[in-house]
């Protein structure tokens, strides 16, 4: 590896058992790897729920935006677009090989990196040039199934934890969700689970909008995650934003919360409840004509 988190910290990369992947090209940094590995995880498990190509743009661990596509070139620059000034300098992830289509928009575009299950003739050697021959370009073990337990260790103490595979499934949401905000909450949760905590997640017509992560407060999340979807939709369109699913990873503490996500064109919330206030929140998204699906799942990543 060429560094740690900093470049004054060295680091090392060793596999428990078999390399979930392999270094085509370039010399992955430490955050490199972790931005590789949990955007993969997160189109993969997209890809595989809805069956069609998925794409992630990460920063620091957390992605930028993510979205479906009816092609792989789709899917990226869907989630690139969702905020392509947080996604300035990211390592990309896609759940299918790229093609030349893809390699010509990544060709033109600031990035560090990109991990994807393959790469058509041709390709490697387009991103390879990019970054002065510095560009990392990664190849996903599609067979990789990971440990079930996960480790970490941290000032002297080793914490053991089960990895994360609860399924997210149609019905954890309520019954009264049309088809379409169903795909959407459930893509939610789907990037929630790869995002870090406190997250929530703002998703419309299969691309996910608006990501308000790393807060300490959940009111706050729901703020950024609702401002950057603002910014997203006055982009396309000068009629108000409508039609928006919400995803929390933890509980929804209080009621600002869904006047926040109200304000942003939010008509679904998805989250755990279970909170003390869970009936006052049920109650104020009746009140604004927002389904409310309590999952009893809660999400967070640190």
């Amino acid at each position: 590896m060429r560094y740690g988190m900093n470049p004054h910290q060295a680091a090392v990369m060793t596999p428990v058992d078999r390399a979930p992947f392999t270094v085509v090209s370039g010399e992955p940094s430490y955050i490199n790897v972790l931005d590789a590995l949990t955007g993969w995880q997160l189109v993969r498990e997209a890809a595989s729920t809805f069956g069609v190509p998925a794409a992630a743009s990460y920063k620091h661990v957390s992605p930028a935006g993510a979205a479906l596509g009816g092609s792989v070139v789709e899917a990226y620059t869907r989630a690139r677009d969702v905020d392509p000034k947080s996604s300035y300098g990211d390592f990309v992830a896609v759940s299918h090989p790229v093609d030349a289509e893809l390699a010509a928009v990544l060709k033109r575009v600031v990035s560090d990196g990109i991990i994807a299950p393959g790469y058509d003739d041709g390709v490697v050697e387009i991103l390879a040039a990019k970054k002065r021959g510095t560009y990392l370009v990664l190849q996903a073990d599609p067979g990789f199934e990971p440990p079930a337990e996960e480790v970490r260790e941290i000032y002297g103490l080793r914490l053991t934890q089960e990895r994360d595979a609860l399924p997210l499934t149609r019905d954890l949401l309520d019954d009264g969700v049309p088809d379409d905000a169903a795909r959407d909450l459930l893509l939610g949760l789907i990037v929630a689970r790869y995002t870090q905590s406190n997250t929530v997640v703002m998703v419309k017509d299969g691309a996910a909008i608006g990501i308000g992560a790393g807060q300490q407060s959940r009111v706050d999340c729901t703020r950024l995650a609702g401002e950057k979807a603002q910014l997203w939709w006055s982009r396309r369109s000068g009629e108000p934003l409508t039609g928006v699913s919400m995803v929390s990873d933890g509980a929804l503490p209080f009621t600002d919360n869904v006047e926040e996500a109200h304000r942003h064109g939010v008509t679904h919330i998805a989250e755990p409840g279970g909170s003390i206030r869970s009936p006052e929140l049920a109650a104020a998204c009746a009140a604004l004509g927002i389904t409310w699906s309590a999952t009893g799942v809660r999400l967070f990543r640190h």
